[in-house]
C-alpha cells in the first residue's frame, strides 16, 4: 500500500501546483521599509502609514493590520492590492468559485472591511466579486463569491482589500486585520449568454485610492439610457463618462483623471429609474 500512498501525495502536489497561488497570502513575508511583499498597499511615509504587520495573526507568525488615519482634508483608509508596484494584479490559471480567508475588525462609525477580486482575460474583465464584513473580535472566516461574464479562463486576477463606509468616509478608530488568503474550488464553465445581470448595479472603482486612471463597471438587467459624471466634492461636475442608450449586459470603463487634483470625488449613475453614487479618492 505504501507505493500508492506515495503516488497520492505526489499527484495531490501536482494538482496543488498546476493551480496559481495568491503570493504571500498569509502575510509572512514583508520588505526592510515594512510593506508586505507582493502587495501594493496606502502607505506614503512620512506623510501616513495606514498598513503594517502584527503578530496578531491567524496563523503563522505574522498577518497584516490596516488603520484609517486623519490626513486632512480627508481620512486615509488602509488599502492593499495583490502585485507588485505597477503590475495590475498576479497571475492565475483557473476559475476558482471564491476568494477565501480570515478577518477580524473593529470598526469605527460604521466602517466595514471590503474584500474584491477582480479577474481579467487579455486585460479584458470575464469576472469578479466582493464581500462586505462586519465588525468581528476574533479572526473568522469568509467567502467572497466570485461570478463570471464569459466562459473564459483567467489569465489575472485583481485582490483589493480596504475599509470603507456607505456614508464614503471612514473612521479613525477602524482596524482591520486579514490572514491566510486561499482560493476556493474550481467554477463549472457555464454558457456566457445565460449569465444575464439580475439587478442594476454600480460597482466600486478599481483601484481606489487611485493615480490617475481607476475602472468603473456597471450592469444593466435591461435596456437604459446611461448617464454617469463625476462631480468634486462641492458638487460641481468634472467629467460625463457616459451619456448613451445601453443594451442589458455588464459594462466597464476606464476614468482618466491627469487633469485633476487630488482629492474626494463621486460618481453618480443614472439609468432608467435606478440611481446610485459611489466614492473615489485621488491621490497623485
Amino acid at each position: 500500500m505504501k507505493p500508492f500512498y506515495i503516488l497520492f501525495l505526489l499527484l495531490l502536489t501536482i494538482s496543488t501546483t498546476l493551480h496559481s497561488q495568491i503570493p504571500n497570502a498569509g502575510f509572512e513575508n514583508w520588505d526592510a521599509s515594512g510593506n508586505p511583499l507582493d502587495w501594493v498597499v496606502s502607505n506614503a511615509p512620512p506623510s501616513y502609514i495606514t498598513v503594517t504587520k502584527t503578530s496578531d495573526a491567524h496563523s503563522g507568525s505574522w498577518a497584516v493590520e490596516g488603520n484609517v488615519f486623519a490626513f486632512s482634508p480627508v481620512n486615509v483608509p488602509p488599502t492593499l492590492y495583490s502585485g507588485e508596484e505597477g503590475a495590475q494584479g498576479i497571475p492565475i490559471n483557473f476559475r476558482p468559485a471564491t476568494l477565501d480567508g480570515y478577518y477580524k475588525l473593529v470598526s469605527a462609525g460604521g466602517d466595514y472591511l471590503q474584500i474584491q477580486a477582480l479577474l481579467y482575460k487579455n486585460n479584458a474583465p470575464i469576472g469578479s466579486g466582493i464581500k462586505e464584513l462586519n465588525a468581528a473580535g476574533s479572526y473568522t472566516q469568509f467567502n467572497c463569491d466570485i461570478t463570471y461574464f464569459t466562459a473564459d479562463v483567467p489569465d489575472t486576477v485583481l485582490i483589493l482589500i480596504t475599509a470603507s463606509n456607505s456614508s464614503f468616509f471612514t473612521n479613525v478608530g477602524t482596524k482591520i486585520f486579514v490572514d491566510d488568503l486561499s482560493w476556493g474550488s474550481t467554477t463549472d464553465i457555464t454558457n456566457p449568454s445565460e449569465q444575464i445581470p439580475q439587478e442594476f448595479n454600480l460597482e466600486q472603482n478599481y483601484p481606489n485610492p487611485f493615480n490617475p486612471t481607476t475602472r468603473i463597471k456597471y450592469s444593466l438587467p435591461v435596456d437604459a439610457r446611461v448617464q454617469i459624471i463625476v462631480y468634486d466634492i462641492l458638487g460641481k461636475e468634472v467629467a460625463e463618462l457616459v451619456d448613451e442608450y445601453k443594451p442589458t449586459g455588464y459594462y466597464e470603463l476606464d476614468f482618466n483623471a491627469s487633469e485633476l487634483a487630488s482629492g474626494i470625488y463621486f460618481y453618480k449613475i443614472q439609468a432608467g429609474r435606478f440611481v446610485e453614487t459611489k466614492k473615489m479618492i485621488l491621490m497623485k
